[in-house]
């Protein structure tokens, strides 16, 4: 347990080092590893009874973040099924330069999907957010543009602020384009431990025969990714 917490807390500083402190869950590995660090130290004065229950709660715990997190993996390596009637793909932080490296990862998945399914159209999505230049969904259809796909396979949703709005935005747009959700392909692109949670809220809002393409940034920032996408889930289960 002290090793484990010694990891963590490296692990978090790393985090913010990367990262920074835009969101609250980028401080979780640097307190769990304090957590850990010190309650390392406490189990040697506490009451055996008490220690092996608050053990007993932590191997539970951990067991089933596991078998979450399994599912999450699982899902992030499954194949795209091909020539789908719209690609998705849900946006992220747009930088004064371009896309930030997450979305960019997303994006060069959806080109390399396209290319390959020249009759697939995609659809961008994402409104502008207080420190972005454009909308996400703008940034990533110019993306798409300058790397040559046509900008009349492009369709732009510039609404939406969290995956949900992505879309249930989408949906309203391929309705819009003539298509029914439920009787066509579609294939979200997101990043890889996005996948599955997008495919669950896709599924909850009426989406039927969906398949999924991921990408990814920086590898050392997956773990952090991935945990923070565990707690996301359970939110959706619990709220959808």
């Amino acid at each position: 347990m002290l090793v484990t917490g010694i990891v963590f807390l490296i692990y978090g500083l790393v985090v913010l080092a990367l990262i920074r402190f835009g969101s609250i869950f980028n401080f979780f590995y640097l307190c769990a590893g304090i957590f850990l660090i010190v309650f390392s130290f406490l189990m040697k004065r506490m009451d055996p009874g008490l220690t092996k229950i608050l053990v007993s709660v932590l191997v539970v715990l951990a067991v089933f973040f596991t078998a979450v997190e399994i599912r999450i993996v699982s899902y992030g390596i499954k194949e795209a099924e091909r020539d789908a009637d719209y690609l998705i793909v849900l946006g992220s932080q747009m930088k004064e330069d371009g896309p930030s490296m997450d979305y960019r990862a997303r994006l060069e998945s959806a080109y390399e999907y396209l290319v390959k399914n020249p009759e697939t159209k995609v659809i961008t999505t994402g409104a502008r957010g207080d420190f972005e230049p454009v909308s996400e969904a703008k940034g990533g259809a110019d993306y798409l543009i300058k790397k040559g796909i046509s900008s009349d396979r492009i369709i732009m949703e510039n609404k939406s602020y969290d995956t949900l709005q992505n879309l249930s935005n989408a949906y309203d747009l391929i309705v819009k384009d003539g298509k029914d959700p439920k009787e066509i392909k579609t294939v979200i692109v997101s990043a890889l431990y996005h996948l599955y949670r997008a495919s669950y809220i896709a599924e909850k809002i009426g989406y039927r025969n969906i398949s999924c393409k991921g990408g990814h940034g920086l590898l050392i920032l997956l773990p952090h990714y991935y945990t923070r996408e565990f707690f996301a889930l359970i939110k959706e289960w619990i709220v959808l």
